[in-house]
Parts: structure tokens; C-alpha cells; sequence
């Protein structure tokens, strides 16, 4: 055969040449010392770039956490280090270097065993076998966090368990990963994050989180808190039984995506108190107190799903008047206030109750800019089904938003028209 090795890397195949020949070298006894340390720098140079294919990034080293590991210098799984905690203080601090930390299977769970917020500096691929195989817990007395890092930093297949009040994971940098992970804080009893985006000191940005599930303390997790930081992404994350889901603070915290997300058995699903456009697609609230408590206002809301309430409103027989303008074919000269929500959530309009003065035909459309008209309904006022109908907008509304509506009419004259709304409140 030509080339590398079938399946296998250039760089690989060139890697596992030199080896197979120092091996040699070393059962002829040529130059023993030279040749032990000549395999031992092949055998690193293998490792890291294994990693690399594992990983499917780039890494400059590979350290291994094993508890069966002899706990010396983590270059292998037989002198794996025993601790997470030692990996990553043995790992470089170089910011153009990425450490990728393997860590085995553990038979009940790795301690970080830490005071405080136990905080590495450099860039690190932390990696775990599946998310469940590898428990994580910081259980030293006077410890608030699991982990706190503050260089580049990826998390994949990993599980933090925290109780009492602890903390589970502090990003501070930008393009921080966390993928197929998940946080269980059921067993706490005081405020508690299970992952904190933390850009308090300097603006964060750009990072992803994907297959995460959350399991918190309905009276203290909150499971995601993004506190100025920008343009990060979440899908498929699931989150149950938590104080609050998604929590964004901060003014900058702007133009943040969601997708796929599940939010129940909670006592609020998204606490919106700052950061302007974020992006919530594709999200499904079961079984939660409050699903959203929006302070800001302006976001963009896309197939929101759950089982949501319908009130007719005004909450009367009197209705909202939305007469004609003056003459056949004349909209209203002002446009009316037909509703005005004054609620914390998005909301949509599904249907209209309309009470019109004469017979003939009538039309009515809405806004929620005074712009863009979003629903344009002509109804016969002869006929029965003309009072009332369903709104075909898929337009959700942020909390706040003041419907307006004008109408017209094929009669002269002024001619009245009763409208209620049919809103349904996320």
C-alpha cells in the first residue's frame, strides 16, 4: 500500500511510522537513552494529534483523567490524572494554546473539592464519554461554583451536580461551548445558576450551547443567566422544575437565539429584564407559573407553542367602537385602540367578535405600528357569520403592543361598528 494508512491522518500515519521505527531502535538496544526520549516525544506528538481528531478542533495537547490513572502527568490513560482538577492546572495557560481533557468514566462522580469559584485562564476542550457517565460536583464546604473559566472553553458529555447553594459553570470569555451536557441542581436549597454567561467585566460574545438538558430547584435555580453578553446561540435545551429558565440582564445582552427550546414545570420560563431583538423560535412552555415576564419589549417571536389562555376583551358587552369613515368606501379617518394589552408576554390575536351598526358589506383591518396593516377582514353584515371570525395573522406580539383598527364600508354615510378581540396571552 502507498500513501498514509487506510482511514488514518497524514500526520497520524507519519506519527505511528516514526514510533514503529524507535520501537525498533529500542529492542536493538541502539542508543537506549536517546531513542527513550526520542519515542517519548513521538508518543506525545501521537497523543495531540489523536486529540485533535477527536475533538474535530484544533489542540496543541491531551491530558487524560482517569481514576484508575497512576495520577502522574495525564499522557495517558495509564498515568491519567485522577482529578479534573489537576488536568487543568497542569494544562497550559498560553492563550494560542487548546488542552483537550479526556476524562473517563467515573463509578460515582469527580470532586473539584474547591473553595470558591474554582478558576482556571486557559483554553481548554473538556470531554466526557456521554453526559451521565462522568458526574461533576464541587463539594468542599465553602465552595459557590463548580468551575469558573475565564479563557476560550468547551464542555461536551459532561454532568454538574451542585447542591446546597453552589454555582454549576461561569463562562467569562467569548466563544465559550457547551454541548450534550447536563446540570442537575434538584438537591439545592439556596439561589443558584447552573450556567452563568458572565460578561460583566468586559461584552461576550458568541457562544453555543446544544442538547443540554437543566433539572433544578423550582424555589432556586434559575438554569441559564446571560448578563452581558451578545449573539449567543441555544438549541435543543431542555429545562424543568426550575425558579427561573432563561434569565437576560444587562443592556448589551442583545440579539441572543433560542431554538427548540422546552421550558416546564417551572415557576417562570423566560425573566427578560434588558437586552433588546432576542430571538425566540420554535419554544414550548408546559406546565410552568408564568411563562414570560418581559421587561424590553421588541423581540422577535416565532411558533410559540403550549397550551395558552383565550379572554375576549374588553371584558364587556360594550365593546370597542370602530365606525366607519364618512361615505361608501371611506376608512376611519383616526385610527382606534382596540386593545391595548398591558401584561408581561408576547400575545396573539386568534379571533374577532365584531357588532356592526347596517346591513351591507364592511371591512376592517389592524396594525400594531400604524404601518403595517397585519389583518384585513371584509365580512357581509346580512349574514350571521359575518359577526364573527377567526384572525388568520401568525403575528405574535410583544407585550405592551397597542392593537389599532380602521373600517370602511360600501354605504354613505358614517356607519358603526363594535369590535372585541379574541387574544390569547403567552
Amino acid at each position: 500500500m502507498t500513501g498514509h494508512r487506510a482511514g488514518i491522518s497524514p500526520d497520524v500515519a507519519t506519527i505511528l511510522t516514526e514510533v514503529a521505527g524507535l520501537d525498533g531502535d529500542a529492542m536493538r538496544g541502539t542508543d537506549n537513552a536517546a531513542t527513550a526520549a526520542n519515542l517519548a516525544v513521538a508518543q506525545t506528538r501521537l497523543d495531540d494529534s489523536i486529540g485533535s481528531g477527536i475533538s474535530g478542533r484544533t489542540i496543541t495537547a491531551t491530558l487524560h483523567v482517569s481514576p484508575d490513572g497512576d495520577n502522574s502527568d495525564g499522557s495517558s490513560w495509564a498515568k491519567a490524572y485522577q482529578t479534573i482538577q489537576a488536568a487543568l492546572t497542569a494544562a497550559s495557560t498560553d492563550a494560542n494554546d487548546c488542552t483537550l481533557i479526556l476524562i473517563a468514566p467515573h463509578a460515582t462522580y469527580y470532586d473539584i473539592d474547591t473553595t470558591g469559584d474554582p478558576t482556571w485562564t486557559g483554553n481548554y476542550e473538556l470531554r466526557g464519554t456521554h453526559r451521565i457517565w462522568a458526574a461533576i460536583r464541587n463539594e468542599h464546604d465553602t465552595a459557590t461554583s463548580v468551575f469558573k473559566f475565564t479563557g476560550k472553553v468547551s464542555l461536551v458529555d459532561l454532568a454538574i451536580f451542585t447542591e446546597d447553594a453552589v454555582n454549576g459553570v461561569i463562562f467569562t470569555n467569548n466563544g465559550w461551548r457547551v454541548r450534550t451536557c447536563g446540570f442537575n441542581s434538584s438537591g439545592t436549597d439556596g439561589a443558584n445558576t447552573s450556567v452563568y454567561i458572565d460578561g460583566s467585566a468586559a461584552l461576550t460574545r458568541g457562544g453555543i450551547m446544544g442538547d443540554v438538558q437543566f433539572i433544578g430547584n423550582a424555589a432556586t435555580t434559575t438554569a441559564i443567566s446571560i448578563n452581558q453578553s451578545t449573539v449567543n446561540e441555544f438549541h435543543n435545551v431542555n429545562i424543568h422544575t426550575c425558579l427561573v429558565g432563561v434569565l437576560i440582564a444587562d443592556a448589551d445582552s442583545d440579539y441572543n437565539k433560542f431554538n427548540n427550546i422546552d421550558i416546564g414545570d417551572s415557576a417562570l420560563g423566560l425573566d427578560i429584564n434588558a437586552g433588546n431583538e432576542q430571538h425566540f423560535d420554535n419554544i414550548h412552555f408546559h406546565h410552568n407559573t408564568a411563562n414570560v415576564d418581559d421587561e424590553v419589549k421588541d423581540h422577535n417571536w416565532i411558533n410559540i407553542i403550549g397550551q395558552f389562555p383565550i379572554a375576549i376583551l374588553p371584558d364587556n358587552f360594550t365593546g370597542v367602537a370602530c365606525d366607519t369613515g364618512d361615505g361608501a368606501d371611506a376608512w376611519t379617518l383616526v385610527l382606534q385602540t382596540l386593545y391595548t394589552n398591558a401584561g408581561h408576554g408576547p400575545f396573539r390575536i386568534v379571533g374577532i367578535h365584531l357588532e356592526p351598526a347596517v346591513a351591507g358589506w364592511y371591512r376592517l383591518h389592524m396594525t400594531a405600528d400604524e404601518t403595517i396593516y397585519f389583518d384585513d377582514l371584509m365580512f357581509d353584515a346580512n349574514k350571521r357569520e359575518g359577526t364573527a371570525a377567526p384572525s388568520g395573522t401568525e403575528y405574535i406580539f410583544n407585550a405592551g403592543t397597542v392593537i389599532k383598527g380602521a373600517s370602511k364600508s360600501d354605504s354613505d354615510g358614517v356607519d358603526g361598528l363594535i369590535v372585541w378581540l379574541e387574544v390569547q396571552l403567552i
